[in-house]
């Protein structure tokens, strides 16, 4: 299998640097199990998952969300080349969901760069479709939202239910057993059936997978280690107006 990289800069503008070979707006705890606090987890975007690359400018930061046991809060610490910083306090022992929205984001993609774009992120084909029917030589007007969560475990994941818990975002995913193999893929709180997702391993190599009639994807029993679901949707205008792209992500690991 080989991995999946395009030379686009779809992400450039959550970045202070050139981001030409980034696609995955990802978050990376510096542990996935800890015994104590405060959880360090940083926002990156990335080709080289699980590597973080491009930091993640802060003032691009729509929402941050922490839900898990106790009263836990989440905000900004710092900055790096590669990783906006992240801390979670106030979590106790338990599972715990950390997300990150960034701002609507209008970009217009030129004739040479569409094919890029629809080559990097799969949507269902008569999304991809509309593109193609745009008058040559294309101006695709995109607005683009991205979004990224993360699951950690503090001394324990007993209370899995906080996985399944959406955070409201117009693209998610939630999982959906305690074992963190089923996960369900929804689009503004509804199940998103058959649907393509990408799975990404700890060597970075992409499978491509698509979810049941029911909106859900599993992992295999070989699928392990630290890893991130990733899924694209693309929304034609009703109207003159802009297309719109969610793009969202979830990192975990399984033992």
């Amino acid at each position: 299998m080989k991995k999946i990289i395009s030379a686009v800069t779809a992400f450039a503008g959550l970045t202070g640097a050139s981001a030409a070979n980034a696609h995955d707006f990802f978050l990376m705890p510096d542990n996935f199990r800890t015994t104590t606090g405060p959880i360090r987890i940083h926002a990156t975007v990335g080709s080289n998952f699980p590597k973080t690359e491009n930091t993640v400018a802060a003032d691009r930061v729509e929402r941050l969300v922490a839900i898990g046991a106790g009263s836990p809060q989440v905000r900004i610490v710092g900055a790096t080349a590669t990783a906006l910083d992240l801390e979670v306090t106030g979590a106790k022992p338990g599972m715990l969901l950390t997300a990150v929205r960034t701002k609507p984001r209008d970009v217009d993609y030129a004739e040479d760069r569409i094919p890029l774009i629809l080559g990097e992120y799969r949507v269902r084909p008569e999304a991809a479709a509309a593109v193609q029917k745009l008058a040559r030589p294309r101006n695709w007007q995109v607005s683009s939202r991205r979004y990224a969560k993360t699951l950690v475990c503090i001394r324990t994941c007993a209370n899995h239910a906080v996985g399944a818990r959406p955070t409201g975002a117009s693209l998610e995913f939630v999982s959906q057993n305690a074992a963190i193999d089923h996960f369900r893929l929804l689009a503004y709180g509804k199940a998103l059936a058959n649907y393509p997702v990408d799975l990404v391993g700890p060597d970075g190599e992409r499978q491509h997978l698509v979810t049941d009639a029911r909106g859900d994807v599993r992992l295999g029993a070989s699928s392990r280690g630290t890893m991130m679901l990733f899924a694209a949707k693309l929304q034609p205008p009703a109207k003159a107006e802009r297309f719109t792209l969610d793009l969202t992500s979830l990192t975990l690991n399984r033992p």
